[in-house]
């Protein structure tokens, strides 16, 4: 086969091929059978050991892409929260609960206000309201003196 043979795109995938197993990274391109052979080929011919200048400037690459990714790691990572911050925290939280506690222990217990109870007068008032022509305005005045008492025993409550 001479070079006249040789077309463009024969030419373009032999070139990409020779660069992918240079790299050691192929295009999507590449047909896969023809990369696994080339390579098989070339490193096969040196018992598959590579050459000295390959070596050094493989073993470059290598240790660069490695300092690379401790750089991201360092960024990535979070940075340790300082002790005072936990201090800090942990006081304010136990404040906290200190507070509740006296709030909640501190005190005596909220007594309920007696309010007096209704009459039976009052009772009975409301009672007769149920059946017709009872006597509204007895139930009314009733009703204002429970009223009037229950607003006297709240308030003697709360002065």
């Amino acid at each position: 086969m001479s070079d006249e043979d040789i077309d463009e795109t024969e030419r373009r995938e032999a070139e990409a091929l020779a660069r992918a197993l240079d790299r050691g990274s192929a295009d999507d391109g590449l047909p896969e059978d023809a990369l696994q052979t080339a390579a098989l080929l070339r490193y096969s011919a040196g018992g598959g050991e590579l050459a000295a200048d390959r070596e050094d400037a493989l073993l470059g690459e290598v240790l660069e892409a490695a300092e690379r990714a401790a750089r991201k790691r360092e960024v990535a990572a979070p940075a340790a929260t300082p002790w005072w911050r936990w201090v800090i925290g942990f006081a304010g939280l136990t404040a906290a609960i200190a507070l509740v506690l006296f709030l909640a222990l501190g005190r005596d217990p909220v007594q309920p206000t007696p309010l007096p109870a209704p009459s039976a007068s009052l009772v009975s008032s409301g009672l007769g309201r149920l059946t017709p022509g009872a006597d509204e305005e007895g139930f009314r005045a009733e009703m204002a003196t429970y009223r009037a008492s229950v607003y006297g025993a709240l308030s003697a409550r709360y002065e």
